[in-house]
């Protein structure tokens, strides 16, 4: 029954994610907000303090993910956190975590067959180049969502990533 109930949520604040991303450019809070109360109140209804501690703490590595690749620029968008910080909030920091790694892996590969499909990926190598040249040596900010950069809208590696996370740690949930 708590997983059910965890599942469903989580489906519906991924599709929604992934949906509004790919349509606007965008995760809405009224996504994100509900998906991160939602969490927290069903894992402390289903497993008591043990659930709420283990939701907070998935929710502060989402947001100290953040925080840490906010220093080198803008890596991610505050919607992709908020995102990650309600499913933070859901599945708990282990699965969150696999679900970064594996949501990063799969955004590579989608980003690199974006590139690839609009022939530009030259273009886009040397422009992240150049970013990370330019921090490295000048103190500037890397800014990988820049106007001239293809644009992959994170939510679905993302929520891919959380799949795959789910799908290959056996389902495991908190606690």
């Amino acid at each position: 029954m708590a997983e059910a109930a965890i599942y469903t949520a989580l489906a519906a604040v991924l599709l929604g994610a992934v949906y509004t991303d790919v349509r606007w450019g965008k995760i809405f809070n009224w996504i994100t907000a509900p998906g991160f109360l939602i969490g927290l109140v069903l894992n402390t209804g289903f497993f008591g303090l043990q659930g709420f501690v283990l939701g907070i703490e998935g929710a502060a590595l989402a947001l100290g993910v953040f925080l840490v690749l906010s220093i080198f620029g803008r890596m991610i968008g505050a919607g992709d956190a908020k995102l990650l910080m309600a499913v933070g909030t859901l599945v708990g920091p282990y699965l969150l975590g696999w679900s970064m790694v594996y949501g990063a892996i799969i955004g590579g590969v989608l980003a690199l067959l974006l590139a690839l499909s609009r022939r530009r990926l030259r273009q886009e190598v040397v422009g992240m180049g150049n970013s990370i040249l330019s921090r490295a040596f000048a103190g500037s900010r890397m800014d990988f969502q820049s106007s001239t950069s293809l644009r992959l809208p994170y939510a679905l590696p993302l929520g891919l990533g959380v799949l795959a996370s789910v799908l290959l740690n056996g389902g495991a949930m908190i606690p």
